[in-house]
């Protein structure tokens, strides 16, 4: 077990260091299986991943890395927090079905006119749509974070298709399109934050490639 939790932290290390460091990658994993003879595996991976975080702002890859993280902790996944939120919420009409919440629409047609014991039954699908939206950003931050931009892409189309269906739903079914508002808030961070990103991306790329040419 120590050893698997020692490789784990040492590829993750070697991953922070990127290609240009990849002398002194071989020869911390060289020096791992030293220090896992001698018991010191976990410690000397530990070690290694602090220095290799030390690193990452002194080079371009390292820069990369951190504002893919930065992008995605601190935008694409609290934005699919903030709509998981919204559901849970009852945002604002996309109510959590339970049979108190049900038994009186008096308080909900207050905020939601057109709602009624008729087109209450598609509730449960609108919810189910901004789930699959919920889902669709989580995927994003996970491609986003491998770089792996076709994937990205995917995921993205997925989210705003998944909102043109919310949007079209909520007009037809209760005219009122208001539970659009906040996937499509969303949808707007998270455009922003792989926008971003990529040129960030390009970026690393053209120095690295002017680098090599040099």
């Amino acid at each position: 077990m120590s050893a698997s939790l020692s490789r784990m932290v040492m590829a993750l290390a070697t991953a922070s260091l990127g290609p240009h460091r990849r002398g002194w990658t071989l020869a911390m994993e060289a020096e791992l299986e030293e220090a896992m003879a001698e018991g010191q595996g976990l410690s000397f991976a530990a070690g290694c991943l602090l220095t290799a975080w030390r690193e990452l702002p002194a080079h371009v890859e390292g820069r990369l890395v951190l504002a893919s993280y930065t992008l995605v902790l601190g935008l694409i996944l609290p934005a699919a927090a903030l709509l998981l939120a919204g559901v849970l919420a009852g945002y604002p009409y996309l109510l959590p079905y339970d049979t108190e919440a049900m038994s009186s629409f008096a308080e909900v047609q207050m905020l939601v006119p057109w709602l009624n014991a008729g087109n209450a039954a598609a509730m449960p699908a609108l919810t189910l749509i901004v789930l699959l939206r919920i889902a669709s950003d989580v995927l994003v931050a996970w491609f986003a974070a491998e770089r792996d931009w076709t994937r990205t892409a995917a995921a993205q189309r997925f989210g705003a298709a998944a909102t043109v269906t919310l949007a079209t739903s909520a007009g037809l079914i209760l005219l009122d399109g208001t539970c659009v508002l906040l996937p499509a808030l969303t949808l707007v961070i998270e455009a922003v934050a792989i926008a971003v990103l990529r040129r960030l991306h390009d970026a690393a790329e053209e120095n690295h490639s002017t680098g090599q040419t040099t």
